[in-house]
């Protein structure tokens, strides 16, 4: 008799402490999960890291205030250094191992298209911030944050041409799918009024040395020099100044970051370019985001920390609405109508891009501000 009890006890515990761990894992911290696919090693990583902390101060904002249905919103994050077979192998450990609905990014133009099939064939949401024209056709399930090259450009030419009243151009742009489409659409748009393309060169990504092509663009005489790059803009307005070509330089978003600026230095002068974000707006919303993350990174944010600031409070009211159901996280973001962000209203056309107010801006006293 007393076996006989003492193995009902065992059998009495044994099954009370297995409820507990049901009942804790029952109630236990969960969360939703979403990726995100930035550059955060190798030259483009300052764009990755400004991206990847608005990011967490969305997350840190959604989470203290009750989550996302009561559980925690976490990003897993997964470098890809802007190279699109990097990006695709993120993007398939993202889907294939971690479970997420959604991935944010990448930045690159190059990376996302490379991350869009497999966002299709799995139907995962995607939601990249770059501007790529061939980005649009994508796929359904391919969305993104910052406007279509196009929007920045329609914007930006007539102004060129009017405003400016330039007439002779020659493009120098970064061999990828950024730089390739925004040249070829500049060169189109720009002719289309009336304007001369006199030359259009190309350059690898991450390249050092411009003599080259810059002592070829001098022969031709442009009044202006359209140069959609990323950081290497400012070895190429360097050694532009030192060979003496004094002509106008006309530049695309990416040319908004200090360390351009640091390493141009007075090269960067003057220099005229589209953008979709003014960090110093009165309007209440930009303001009360800049006071957050100046008391959290020590500075105030630039345009593409903005866009995901947007991009991840979008993200998790779509959760709000649909939880890890990517089919009708899509729908939901296809009918987003005027979501009010710090870079304006957000709405998602039948292609899934979203379409900004763009601004003017330029290089003064060593600060990027409206021209």
């Amino acid at each position: 008799m007393k076996k006989y009890l003492i193995g009902i006890g065992v059998i009495i515990i044994m099954a009370l402490a297995l409820i507990l761990i049901l009942t804790q894992t029952k109630k236990g911290p969960e969360s939703f999960k979403i990726g995100a696919v930035l550059p955060l090693t190798g030259s483009s990583a300052r764009y990755g890291k400004w991206i990847q902390e608005a990011l967490d101060l969305g997350k840190e904002e959604i989470n203290s205030a009750e989550g996302i249905k009561g559980k925690k919103l976490e990003i897993i994050y997964e470098d890809d250094q802007a190279n699109p077979t990097a990006a695709a192998n993120a993007m398939r450990k993202l889907i294939d191992s971690d479970k997420v609905p959604v991935v944010f990014g990448s930045w690159a133009s190059s990376a996302v298209l490379a991350q869009a099939p497999i966002a299709e064939q799995t139907h995962t949401v995607l939601m990249g911030e770059a501007i790529s024209p061939k980005i649009r056709d994508a796929g359904d399930y391919v969305f993104r944050i910052q406007p279509d090259a196009r929007y920045y450009l329609r914007k930006f030419i007539p102004f060129i041409y009017k405003d400016l009243n330039l007439r002779k151009i020659s493009i120098l742009h970064v061999n990828n799918d950024f730089g390739a489409d925004q040249a070829d659409v500049f060169k189109k748009e720009f002719e289309s009024l009336g304007g001369k393309i006199l030359s259009d060169d190309s350059f690898e990504q991450g390249a050092t040395d411009f003599k080259t092509e810059l002592s070829k663009i001098k022969v031709k005489s442009p009044e202006a020099i359209f140069c959609p790059a990323y950081t290497e803009i400012a070895i190429i307005l360097k050694q532009a100044k030192e060979l003496g070509l004094s002509c106008q330089f006309l530049a695309s978003v990416p040319f908004e970051n200090p360390d351009i600026l640091k390493a141009a230095r007075n090269a960067a002068e003057g220099v005229i370019y589209p953008h979709h974000f003014d960090p110093d707006s009165s309007d209440s919303l930009v303001q009360e985001y800049q006071k957050k993350y100046l008391d959290k990174y020590g500075r105030k944010s630039e345009g593409f920390a903005a866009l995901a600031y947007d991009g991840i409070r979008i993200i998790a009211q779509a959760l709000k609405d649909c939880g890890n159901n990517p089919p009708c996280i899509k729908d939901y973001l296809y009918k987003l109508r005027d979501f009010p962000g710090v870079t304006g209203p957000t709405t998602f056309d039948d292609h899934g891009d979203v379409v900004k107010q763009i601004l003017i801006k330029t290089v003064r006293n060593s600060v990027f501000e409206k021209y």
